[in-house]
């Protein structure tokens, strides 16, 4: 009986030591409900499309279906997509006109990283039922190979001025059959260097988020988890996991590896209501695109 008690007590302890680590990863906002509907609500999707069904240099149609699909049930009013890709050649795949036309898109914004054979161009583009007003290319070498700007627009939506901030962090580049190995594969030094410029990007993301008078809207792929140096440091104390607000579950936005990775993020800023929160968890998707419909609060 004796022994029983303490491994109990040994239980117990072991679940109030790991409270911290649980509560990031579980949301259960969404036993609260969504929040109606206004006429000041939108939505934001934020959605890392491994190029577009694009591997090798040849289409997966399959992904685009789905990616399309998705889009289509989703119809998200403003659209933000790391690592898209599109082709301004005869033939080929002509994804920004596509989705801008289907989407019923007037306004966009492409901030194209790096390009091949003069027609293939690869970056980060926001989609917009509300206008433009102003954008920006911060030097941040985000995304896989270092080259990456984070992307700030302003918004004017529903007649209230908003910034918008779409980051794709710097991975550590893993295939998915490495990763339980990375430690191992992935010498010090170099893991090291990673960690300081994936902190270095974090803090530029952070400070970008004080450079407005503006309500703040951070997406993006953080490539990190929200127990990390990088999702904490860029939240702080300003702006709220729409995902912790109004999901309910893991929030798994990865496919691969474990399903606790949740990495793709919406931080809308504290003046913010977070109204509901959706992930579409789809079959050949490689990262789940996340939604939350928002508006602003009213003094």
């Amino acid at each position: 009986m004796a022994a029983r008690r303490r491994e109990w007590r040994v239980l117990l302890l072991a679940i109030v030591l790991s409270f911290r680590g649980i509560v990031p990863y579980f949301a259960a906002g969404g036993i609260r409900g969504d929040v109606p509907a206004t006429d000041k609500s939108f939505t934001v999707m934020t959605f890392n499309s491994s190029s577009m069904g694009l591997l090798n240099y040849k289409t997966d149609t399959p992904v685009v279906r789905q990616i399309e699909e998705v889009l289509k049930e989703a119809s998200p009013d403003i659209l933000c997509i790391q690592e898209f890709y599109t082709n301004t050649g005869k033939e080929r795949d002509r994804h920004l006109p596509s989705i801008a036309e289907k989407g019923k898109y007037p306004y966009h914004y492409f901030a194209p990283h790096y390009n091949n054979w003069t027609t293939w161009y690869y970056g980060t583009i926001v989609f917009s039922r509300f206008p433009i007003l102003d954008t920006a290319r911060i030097p941040f070498h985000g995304g896989y190979n270092r080259n990456e700007d984070l992307v700030r627009l302003r918004l004017l939506v529903h007649s209230d001025t908003m910034t918008l901030l779409v980051a794709h962090f710097a991975s550590y580049q893993f295939k998915n059959n490495q990763y339980n190995l990375a430690r191992a594969i992935l010498p010090y030094a170099g893991r090291r260097a990673t960690k300081r410029l994936i902190a270095e990007q974090a803090n530029i993301l952070q400070q970008e988020t004080t450079k407005t008078d503006d309500p703040v809207i951070v997406t993006g792929d953080f490539n990190d988890v929200p127990l990390s140096y990088t999702y904490h440091t860029v939240r702080g104390n300003k702006l709220q996991d729409a995902w912790l607000e109004r999901g309910f579950g893991l929030g798994r936005t990865f496919s691969a590896i474990a399903p606790t990775l949740r990495i793709d993020f919406i931080l809308p800023d504290n003046r913010i209501l977070v109204e509901a929160a959706d992930i579409y968890r789809k079959k050949k998707l490689q990262h789940f695109p996340l939604m939350a419909r928002l508006s602003l609060r009213r003094q």
